[in-house]
């Protein structure tokens, strides 16, 4: 209910919070109704930069995207937040290229970007496959916005080199960012080494995650099961199977077990 029984009016705060958990579960006609009993009962969203940014996250996140751009198009005010949640949805969407022109609009608009405005916009480049624009954002975030990587940002630069099938660039990217520490960001590799066949790649990155992995005892709980049925399974799409058949015996020496595969069906 939007309004209790108690009396209680709801205020600008509350409906900011019933917006970000529609999004979350994706109630989109629960979100309408909210959107109506704002536009009846409480303000102008155009001049209310709070409640308008999230009936923009929240149509966006629901799969209304024309709904989140003609809502965000008519904000008077808009803040970091607003910008970075336009173009997060529209990476959502897969719509790299009018998410790089929202940025572009932002910093017309004299609003800068923070860190999680460039992972929207690194996600966006990655999931469109826009490898020349990725790689210059992430630079220009270092170079002209002093803002420093975190390792989604590394990641998803990994992600677009991977998904391009540019796998030496992306190893390349990895060393000479000095963040070969990080396992995410080889294990994503190993991912795209099995998409594109590439076995050579897949077991030098095998390799290294196991190197920086603990070793299997009762103290240390490892679980690096993916990895090894990862390179099996890469070595079989290459019919390796005599290295099929080798990492399948590390596998049962080491006594890892593997997660079976799990499907939900909803009726």
């Amino acid at each position: 209910m939007l309004v209790g029984d108690c009396g209680v009016k709801a205020n600008g705060t509350t409906m900011v919070c019933v917006l970000s958990a529609v999004s979350r579960l994706g109630y989109l006609e629960t979100g309408i109704s909210i959107h109506g009993h704002i536009v009846k009962t409480m303000c102008d969203i155009e001049n209310d930069v709070y409640i308008g940014t999230g009936l923009v996250d929240m149509y966006a996140k629901c799969g209304c995207l024309d709904s989140a751009l003609n809502l965000f198009m008519r904000m008077k005010h808009k803040n970091v937040l607003t910008w970075t949640t336009m173009v997060s949805g529209l990476a959502v969407h897969g719509k790299g290229k009018q998410a790089l022109k929202i940025f572009d609009d932002m910093i017309e608009s004299g609003i800068l970007p923070n860190s999680v405005t460039f992972t929207s916009l690194l996600f966006a480049c990655s999931q469109a496959g826009l490898l020349e624009e990725g790689l210059y954002l992430f630079h220009n975030m270092k170079r002209v916005f002093h803002i420093l990587p975190l390792p989604h940002h590394y990641g998803c630069i990994v992600d677009l080199l991977g998904r391009l099938g540019h796998l030496d660039e992306a190893y390349e990217f990895i060393i000479s960012e000095k963040v070969e520490g990080d396992e995410v960001l080889w294990k994503s590799l190993l991912h795209a080494c099995r998409i594109h066949d590439n076995v050579v790649m897949g077991e030098r990155v095998a390799k290294i995650l196991f190197s920086i992995q603990p070793e299997m005892n009762l103290e240390i709980p490892c679980d690096n099961s993916e990895d090894y049925v990862a390179l099996s399974n890469i070595c079989a799409s290459a019919g390796r199977w005599e290295d099929v058949a080798a990492v399948r015996e590390v596998i049962s020496v080491k006594g890892i077990e593997t997660k079976p595969a799990v499907s939900t069906v909803f009726a």
